[in-house]
């Protein structure tokens, strides 16, 4: 059994990883007794110019009302219109639950989720391009029963003549025991707020609020989904300017927190064609917007007050700034477990497109957890590996908090499989206890094989005009630094060659996010980026030694950092022929590395039947053939990867390691 602390992201490089990561998953659906529903299916989108919104309505069937859920996720996935470019601008986009109880119930018009388009003219129908993202909607399940219409409103002012996007929305309703059993709701507001604004106030419009729990409720939840917008003259408020909002019940403060995000530039939808990179006030182009959620134990039988304030700001250069508001109360009925922690998802591996930035992988799973108990968790046991496979087992200590969630990294795997093999993850044991709920306790996910690349390649930085922002870091499966690279000079082209192990899993992390130069504040922008033309130009390279030819080209627009793993195997074009027996028989693999399309020559008795192997890097048997003396060649088309031929003739055994690489 291996031992390895929780990853905390305590610094600022790692900080940004796991904001990225909040709804970069994939979810725990095959496991568990999971209903899907979808609304809307590959409906086209377009703005009405004229009035700067448009509905898109939809009626869903969903589970009856004595169908209890563990969680609910909504699952939005963006194409392009059919013919049409993708849609050019980062706009508002509202999930709403409409009418409940058929076309004559109740009209509520509940925010459910948020999203902001990504800037699309990069793409088009003909690509067939498409993204996807998830939201968490499980505190809105009490009203996700029998009929409800489902509204997605798309905001904006640009042309509708030639762009526009397809939206699919399925919901996963996973079956079974709720940690927290609804009892109610009270939507406080839905608000665009001026700010900054002294005649028109920004509390005028963000009224307090005042509400009581139901008698059976002993929790609380206050939700919160909130967005800055405009651009004013003097501090560009709200979309990029950093302010403090406030919330507070009966007066006292409960949260306290910029409404930010400082993560944009590690978009898993990325490179986009507008400017993606900036950092904004709570959403990122092509991404959803995060709720805030602040859990509170709140007995019954007074009236509490809710309010919610930004920190004092007046705009004395003219311009206008607003804030989007949605604000609820959820109640709640504890029904909490004392060790209960679900694995919500797997990052990597995994083939889900918000996970991209990490993935494809060949050295350290990582997950996501939550804590659905009453007792902080202190240390988890995981099983994990291919399914029916070699699995390895692990103690994580950790510090999580009732209804908090954590990133963590647990010890590189050994034995990954061939494409496409599933993968799984299991809690085992939550602070040494038996898990009270274990229906969450495994997650699923797919591999997709990491790049192989020879033992020994030089990589080719040529820096642009800002080389203090950036900085790479080349380390092994067990996180030995192999190469920390930091000081550069501009315009100026290095060669790094490096020497590694065989068979040995690497990450390469290249940053941008260094200090920027003093003439040019603005930093986590790639190398080469439109909007930044005072940087200049730059890239970054693997090549191969000898010849010079490109192993690897990292797009220069990459906003962050990138992220890559790759496999090591024996030096590219040499022959690593093995003959155990002093035998003079042989093979050679031309060329090696190959494309897909393997040419194996065969030095063998022309007189004498021959038998050959071919193996992948677990071992596994994926061809085998008898040949008489004279079929002294042969092809073979095989997947990315690294495989071992064996030739056997007479009692003699050869092999030759070779690789299939794109």
């Amino acid at each position: 059994m291996f031992f390895l602390l929780c990853l905390c992201f305590e610094n600022m490089k790692l900080k940004i990883t796991v904001i990225a990561l909040l709804f970069f998953v994939n979810l725990n659906l095959k496991s568990q007794d999971t209903i899907k529903v979808n609304t809307h299916q590959k409906v086209v989108i377009k703005t009405n110019p004229a009035v700067g919104h448009t509905y898109y309505e939809s009626w869903g069937v969903f589970p009856e009302k004595d169908v209890s859920y563990r969680k609910v996720y909504l699952y939005l996935e963006f194409g392009c219109a059919p013919g049409l470019k993708c849609g050019e601008w980062d706009y508002l986009n509202h999930l709403y639950i409409g009418k409940v109880g058929g076309k004559n119930g109740d009209s509520l018009h509940y925010e459910l989720a948020r999203f902001i388009t990504p800037y699309g003219f990069y793409w088009n129908s003909s690509q067939n391009w498409k993204h996807g993202w998830y939201f968490d909607v499980t505190d809105f399940s009490e009203l996700l029963h029998d009929s409800v219409q489902i509204l997605y409103k798309h905001t904006g002012y640009e042309a509708n003549n030639d762009r526009g996007w397809t939206v699919t929305l399925d919901f996963n309703f996973i079956k079974g025991e709720p940690a927290r059993i609804p009892q109610g709701y009270k939507r406080f507001f839905e608000v665009n707020a001026p700010y900054g604004n002294s005649n028109s106030p920004f509390k005028s419009f963000v009224p307090d609020q005042t509400f009581q729990v139901p008698s059976q409720a002993d929790y609380t939840n206050i939700k919160v989904i909130q967005t800055g917008h405009g651009m004013d003259k003097q501090e560009n408020c709200s979309e990029f300017c950093s302010k403090k909002r406030i919330l507070k019940l009966d007066g006292t403060v409960i949260s306290e927190k910029n409404v930010w995000r400082d993560d944009c530039g590690f978009n898993s939808l990325f490179p986009q064609a507008g400017t993606w990179v900036y950092d904004r006030a709570g959403w990122c182009p092509g991404a959803p917007v995060l709720p805030d959620d602040i859990y509170l134990k709140t007995p019954t039988g007074k009236d509490y007050n809710f309010s919610l304030n930004m920190q004092e700001y007046e705009n004395l250069a003219g311009g206008s700034a607003n804030y989007y508001i949605s604000a609820y109360a959820f109640y709640f009925k504890n029904n909490q477990k004392k060790f209960d922690v679900d694995l919500e998802s797997i990052l990597s591996p995994s083939t889900e497109y918000e996970n991209l930035r990490l993935n494809p992988t060949c050295g350290a799973p990582i997950i996501r957890v939550k804590n659905m108990g009453t007792e902080t968790v202190t240390a988890l046991d995981f099983e994990y590996g291919n399914v029916g496979g070699v699995v390895q087992k692990i103690w994580v200590p950790c510090m999580i908090k009732p209804f908090e969630s954590q990133v963590l990294n647990l010890e590189a795997y050994y034995h990954w499989a061939n494409v496409g093999s599933d993968f799984f993850v299991k809690i085992t044991k939550v602070n040494g206890q038996e898990d009270e709920y274990q229906k969450d306790n495994i997650a699923y996910s797919k591999i997709v094989n990491s790049a192989v690349l020879p033992n020994q390649f030089v990589i080719v930085f040529k820096t642009n005009n800002a080389p203090s922002e950036n900085s790479y870091t080349l380390k092994d499966a067990q996180g030995k630094v192999i190469r920390n690279q930091t000081q550069f000079l501009p315009n100026t082209i290095y060669r790094d060659t490096v020497f590694l192990e065989n068979n040995k899993c690497y990450t390469f992390e290249f940053s941008d996010e260094g200090s920027p130069p003093s003439n040019n504040a603005l930093n986590k922008d790639g190398l080469d980026w439109w909007a930044n033309t005072a940087d200049g130009s730059g890239y970054i390279q693997f090549r191969r030694m000898g010849n010079n030819t490109m192993l690897k080209n990292f797009n220069s627009d990459f906003g962050t950092k990138h992220v890559f793993n790759f496999n090591s195997t024996y030096p590219m074009n040499l022959p690593s022929l093995t003959n155990f027996d002093g035998s003079s028989i042989g093979i050679q693999v031309l060329p090696n590395p190959t494309s897909k399309l393997a040419n194996f020559v065969f030095d063998v008795n022309p007189l004498i039947s021959f038998k050959v192997s071919v193996y992948n890097s677990l071992g596994q048997l994926v061809f085998n053939s008898d040949k008489n003396g004279l079929e002294n060649e042969l092809q073979l088309v095989l997947n990315n990867g690294v495989y071992n031929v064996v030739l056997m003739q007479e009692g003699k055994t050869v092999s030759n390691k070779f690789v299939v690489i794109d």
